[in-house]
């Protein structure tokens, strides 16, 4: 409060609202006088005439006394709300984002207040998302880095097993078979971590309209059918209707492969995939369950998360970098869907899509 009273302006106001009711009393002492005089000139008695001019000096100053004092007190709430403004401002150039807005009342500086109060929370929104965003990128960095260490370190190992002397014609196929293999293995991956970093950062923008759900899955059964038939899998789709939504046809085919191919890979041959939809009052249902090997109870909660793996020996034999399943999950939250999963181990697993139609 001591920074406002000394501001050249709130002085200029006080002084010329001073000077005002002073003047005015003045005006109005010289303006009885004045009376006076011509009272007494007619003969009217003068005692009573000072009695009278007393009585409106004393008026006079009690109405200059209580402007005064009503200015006063307007001024110092005003400089109150104006301190605490620029007290709040100190903080938030101090990095200090928690403003709270205390104050109930009505007029113009407290609609003022309020309106800084609530750009000083959305300040701390946007810092935060901020902080999290860093703290994604970081661990995004931290998760490819080490999803790429294993396939280099296996390349780098098969080629200086090639530089050795003396290995055979069949080693040395063997050997090129596997850089080949790892080779494939890490352009995948690298397609994949692409596709999640361009997601996770606002890259890609889905395009989503109006187009039939049912050819996107015969799209994404069509992509996995090959991988399917040479394990004897069976690719059932029941009751699967002609229904129109809003979404992206491209991503949204991606999400369910990703779904299908988890279900491929952890089915044993000549097992069963059995697909069907659900048209329900606000939204659409697709169920993906398989007869395969299960997901353990402690794992079901994880399987959606970026570069999650299961720790059993099935999962550990099996190739794949927990990247599928997590980016099914981002592709279907970006349109406003969700997925979930049920599962019993040494049963098989139940994957339920809900799209808004």
């Amino acid at each position: 409060m001591m920074i406002l009273r000394k501001d050249p302006i709130v002085k200029k106001i006080f002084i010329v609202f001073t000077v005002t009711i002073i003047a005015f009393g003045i005006a109005m002492i010289f303006n009885n006088y004045f009376f006076i005089e011509e009272l007494g000139d007619n003969g009217v008695k003068i005692s009573a005439v000072y009695g009278f001019m007393v009585k409106s000096i004393i008026i006079v100053v009690l109405m200059i006394v209580i402007s005064i004092s009503s200015f006063i007190y307007v001024l110092k709430r005003i400089i109150g709300e104006l301190d605490k403004i620029s007290f709040e401002i100190d903080r938030i150039m101090d990095g200090d984002f928690s403003a709270v807005s205390d104050t109930n009342e009505e007029g113009i500086l407290s609609r003022i207040e309020f309106q800084f109060f609530q750009m000083s929370r959305r300040l701390q929104i946007n810092l935060n998302e901020i902080n999290d965003e860093k703290e994604n990128v970081k661990s995004l960095v931290t998760d490819i880095s080490h999803q790429l260490r294993t396939p280099l370190s296996s390349i780098k190992v098969f080629n200086s097993l090639l530089l050795e002397n003396g290995i055979s014609k069949e080693e040395e196929e063997e050997f090129l078979n596997r850089i080949k293999n790892e080779e494939d293995k890490l352009e995948w991956l690298l397609n994949s971590l692409t596709k999640i970093s361009m997601m996770e950062t606002g890259l890609i923008q889905l395009k989503k309209k109006k187009d039939n759900i049912k050819s996107t899955i015969i799209e994404a059964v069509n992509g996995i059918y090959l991988k399917a038939s040479e394990k004897g899998i069976d690719i059932k789709m029941n009751n699967l209707q002609d229904i129109y939504i809003c979404h992206d046809a491209k991503w949204t085919k991606e999400a369910i492969f990703n779904v299908l191919e988890n279900a491929v890979k952890y089915t044993d041959e000549n097992g069963e995939i059995d697909i069907s939809i659900e048209k329900l009052e606000s939204y659409i249902k697709i169920d993906i369950d398989d007869n395969g090997i299960g997901i353990p109870s402690k794992d079901i909660r994880k399987i959606f998360d970026r570069f999650y793996r299961g720790n059993s020996e099935r999962v550990r034999k099996t190739q794949g970098s927990g990247v599928g399943l997590y980016l099914t999950r981002k592709i279907l939250e970006e349109q406003g869907g969700s997925i979930t999963a049920f599962s019993k181990e040494g049963q098989g697993s139940e994957f339920t899509i809900l799209m808004v139609l």
